[in-house]
């Protein structure tokens, strides 16, 4: 948390609500947000407008009307809260602060005021995010240094992929979570799809059938459309409340498989706290 659809929920949020409005002022609490930033201060933004909002991955971009582009990466914690006017808010991101309780939060490191009145609150209680403030020619390439590989939202290309996984004898769910492999991926999302597919989320890579190899490929998109609808996995503290089933795994330990009703199990893969039906998701050996 945040992935990718809380990620585009942040973007379809800005999009609807900032573009073609004018930032007037930004009290920033946290300074070294701006840490890798190109453009070492928010002053060259003020009195710009915003044009338009775009993802790549889990990275946010705000284009401005001045040639700026503010890149956001919400990283393990962040969250994104706009207030408008009219009374209406629209969080995505991290659960905490709560997006119904009082703003600013303790952890909330940034302030944005539009010409219209409308309030940006940026929070982290991890405080790992970033933002880096650049000219909007710069983007491309500060993008293509993160070698990111295809979107997990678009249709993925089973041969040059499925032939990566052969290849890899680490676990299935490392490999996944690997940005250079599949980009927008995350843990939460990564177990849902491995749980559809009846995949343990340790087996090797290499030891996944093909037929198996192709699922995944094919399910990944449709995990990610379904999280974009709901506006991102309803997480809180490791505790998962479900909406129409999900997410189905993630985060419900001790409940009911919703396929066959065996208690869910929580274990570790790769450092990364990982959900699984112990009766669904048989592991497989290399």
């Amino acid at each position: 948390m945040p992935e990718l659809p809380e990620v585009e929920t942040a973007r379809r949020i800005t999009e609807s609500t900032l573009v073609g409005h004018a930032l007037m002022r930004v009290d920033l609490r946290l300074p070294k947000v701006l840490r890798d930033s190109p453009i070492e201060s928010t002053e060259p933004l003020l009195g710009a407008t915003v044009i338009g909002a775009r993802r790549r991955a889990k990275v946010l971009m705000v284009d401005f009307s001045n040639d700026l582009t503010w890149m956001i990466h919400l990283k393990l914690a962040g969250q994104w809260a706009v207030f408008t006017p009219d009374g209406q808010r629209y969080v995505a991101g991290h659960p905490v602060p709560s997006p119904t309780g009082d703003y600013p939060h303790k952890s909330t490191h940034a302030t944005l005021t539009f010409d219209d009145g409308t309030l940006l609150y940026y929070s982290d209680i991890r405080q790992f995010g970033w933002w880096r403030i650049m000219p909007t020619a710069d983007v491309q390439t500060s993008l293509e240094a993160f070698a990111h590989g295809p979107e997990a939202t678009g249709e993925l290309d089973a041969v040059t992929l499925g032939a990566v996984m052969a290849r890899r004898g680490i676990p299935i769910k490392t490999l996944l979570l690997d940005q250079s492999f599949i980009a927008g991926l995350g843990n939460i999302y990564v177990d849902e799809v491995l749980w559809r597919v009846r995949v343990h989320p340790a087996t090797p890579a290499n030891a996944v059938s093909t037929v198996k190899r192709n699922a995944i490929l094919r399910e990944i998109p449709l995990v990610m459309a379904e999280g974009i609808r709901q506006g991102g996995a309803k997480i809180v503290h490791n505790v998962a409340y479900p909406v129409d089933g999900f997410p189905a795994v993630h985060g419900r330990e001790g409940e009911p498989c919703l396929r066959c009703g065996t208690p869910i199990a929580k274990l570790r893969v790769g450092q990364r706290g990982t959900y699984i039906c112990p009766k669904c998701q048989k592991e497989t050996r290399a």
